[in-house]
Order: structure tokens, then C-alpha cells, then sequence
């Protein structure tokens, strides 16, 4: 009888260093899935910002690549006016800062005439400058400091305002 309370008493002792390993082993990999998570978290976000940066500058070349132009002019270092005859009549494209979001409108070319905006992405600064007759240099910067920049040939029969 006496040894076999001792055999029983000895094996709980045996299972108390098993039971300590799989839980360093749980806590070990519950540590790894947290960390990899954050670092998951932290590139999606660059991304994601790097995405809209891109996305918006194409966007804009797109514009001035595919539009009739007849005009583009700088009115101010952060507006952007693109004029284009579409069936006879002038339509303007305008992209802008204003408020910390860079604005795209689009509607006819005259004074006072309704315009059809829409937020492209939240900038920190927008920039267009001619760097020659008929190239335009187009620059933007997000809220983390980031730049992008791209330069546009405004191509053959083209003008710049």
C-alpha cells in the first residue's frame, strides 16, 4: 500500500516540468505572434501610404497625358489648371491643395461656372513648377515627410500658360 502512494506521489512530479514547458512554449509563441503582428501592422501602413503618394501623381499625369490640351497654367506654385476643348467647348481641370487635401475639379472653363470636385489624397505640401517649356515637375509630400515627384513632357502641340 505504502508503495503505491509513493508511485503516485511520484509521478505528479514528473508531469510538473512537462506542464512548465508547454507553457514557456505557449508564452514563447504567443510572443512571436505579437511581435510579427506589429511588424505586419507597420509594413501595410508604409505601404499603403507609398500606394496613395504614387497613386496620386499618376493620377495626375494620366490627366495631362490623355487630355486634349490646349492650355496648362501655374497660377499659383500649388494649383494646377489644365484647359481642353471638348466638342467646341473649354473645360478646365483643376488640381489644388486646400486644407491639407489635395483637390481635383473638373467643369467648364468659365468664371464662376459649377465645378465637380473630389479629394485625390491628404498632402502636406503640393508643388508644380516648369523646368522647361514643355516639361512640368510635379512634386507632393504626405503627412510623414515622404516625397514624391515625377516630371511630364506636356508633348508636341501642347502649351503651357
Amino acid at each position: 500500500m505504502m508503495r503505491r502512494i509513493l508511485i503516485k506521489n511520484h509521478t505528479a512530479l514528473y508531469r510538473v516540468p512537462v506542464l512548465l514547458l508547454v507553457c514557456m512554449l505557449a508564452i514563447c509563441t504567443l510572443m512571436v505572434a505579437s511581435y510579427g503582428l506589429r511588424s505586419y501592422h507597420a509594413i501595410s501602413v508604409q505601404a499603403e501610404r507609398n500606394f496613395v503618394g504614387r497613386t496620386t501623381l499618376s493620377y495626375i499625369a494620366t490627366n495631362i497625358r490623355q487630355a486634349r490640351i490646349s492650355n496648362v497654367e501655374i497660377p499659383t506654385p500649388d494649383t494646377i489648371v489644365i484647359t481642353e476643348e471638348i466638342d467646341g467647348s473649354l473645360f478646365a481641370t483643376r488640381i489644388f491643395k486646400r486644407e491639407g487635401m489635395l483637390i481635383g475639379s473638373f467643369g467648364r472653363h468659365q468664371p464662376g461656372a459649377a465645378a465637380f470636385e473630389t479629394e485625390l489624397a491628404a498632402v502636406n505640401s503640393f508643388e508644380a513648377a516648369f523646368i522647361a517649356d514643355d516639361l512640368l515637375e510635379i512634386t507632393l509630400g504626405d503627412n510623414d515627410g515622404r516625397t514624391y515627384s515625377i516630371v511630364l513632357s506636356l508633348g508636341p502641340g501642347r502649351s503651357r500658360g
